[in-house]
């Protein structure tokens, strides 16, 4: 007998982003929005910006800590700008540069990336993304390392989520936090990360399973069944982004990195199968502690549970609401350039 679904509704309620740290993901991307808006010398290039990533998307799970302290939500910003195509992405990166810098009198630039500018403020580490928008639709992303402009679909990603989450019952996108959750306890190296994990999940969830651990079990096992075969042989599939069909969110993911990651499937996979699988819930619980961590709460055995009383099931957590708070810019820290 599976362990309640109680317990992976507490995980869920556990793992979200506490409102304090939305509230400053939401507060930060304000910030930065309305500082592009007026600041003087970018105003005239600045036409409109959103929040992307998983925030954007409800999927992010709570910050991740760091000798015991707590990191700051991570945001991604697309600031929707009037630049062309014949402006050099290294011209423009450094333009949102200067002017998030402002003199000195806006934000301290951590670095300048491949595709966007870095700020660490009080609230949140931001990704600024300029793009340019196409009448056909999309936008053009600058990429300094290659000198061209690359095609990029955020407002795309939210909505195939949402299509995935719909067609899931409800169930797409608490099941990738989960999934998330578990990769953060049981890393295998830097990538795969983000939105690869959330198609993974897109692809290979079961439909029509609702208790979460078997949802979980058959995605893992789906997951290793098609791909272990060819990850021992040195092979790393292509994974088509959802919104592009000509990008494969794959290119980053080193053979190396594929392989670990696909043999951590394979062990959890059967992990979770034996909790599943457990006829004793403690020894449930234990596995699938294993899977998740001491944030998985225990559930003891039948007789245990009457003397004790039962836990009760809490319900998983909503999605994110955002209030229109502006955060003031900070200045304290030197950029570099990365």
């Amino acid at each position: 007998m599976p362990v309640p679904q109680a317990r992976f509704d507490e995980l869920l309620k556990d793992i979200e982003p506490s409102p304090t740290t939305v509230s400053r993901a939401s507060g930060g991307h304000i910030g930065v929005r309305n500082h592009l808006a007026t600041q003087k010398d970018f105003k005239s290039k600045f036409l409109y910006a959103f929040l992307s990533g998983s925030y954007a998307r409800d999927t992010a799970i709570r910050p991740g800590t760091v000798d015991g302290v707590q990191e700051k939500p991570d945001v991604d910003i697309i600031v929707v700008t009037n630049f062309t195509s014949q402006d050099t992405p290294d011209a423009v990166l450094n333009s949102v540069c200067r002017a998030l810098e402002d003199g000195g009198n806006g934000y301290a630039v951590e670095r300048i990336n491949r595709r966007s500018v870095r700020l660490e403020t009080w609230q949140a580490d931001m990704d600024i993304v300029p793009v340019y928008e196409l009448a056909s639709g999309g936008y053009m992303i600058a990429d300094r390392e290659s000198g061209t402009w690359k095609f990029t679909n955020p407002p795309m990603h939210s909505q195939w989520s949402v299509e995935r989450n719909q067609t899931y019952g409800d169930r797409f996108k608490p099941l990738v936090k989960i999934f998330k959750w578990w990769r953060r306890i049981n890393p295998s190296g830097k990538r795969p990360k983000g939105f690869v994990l959330e198609v993974l999940v897109g692809r290979h969830a079961p439909l029509g399973v609702t208790h979460y651990g078997e949802a979980f079990a058959q995605t893992l096992e789906n997951i290793y069944a098609t791909h272990g075969q060819n990850a021992e042989l040195g092979l790393k599939p292509q994974i088509w982004d959802p919104a592009d069909g000509s990008n494969d969110i794959l290119s980053k993911v080193t053979i190396a990195q594929w392989q670990a990651f696909v043999e951590k499937v394979r062990v959890y996979a059967g992990i979770a199968r034996r909790a599943q699988e457990a006829d004793d819930m403690e020894e449930a619980s234990r596995q699938w502690r294993r899977v998740f961590g001491d944030r998985f709460k225990w559930t003891a055995n039948a007789a245990k549970t009457t003397a004790t009383g039962a836990f009760a099931s809490a319900p998983a957590a909503a999605g994110y609401t955002f209030p229109n708070t502006m955060a003031a810019p900070v200045s304290s820290k030197p950029r570099g350039f990365a």
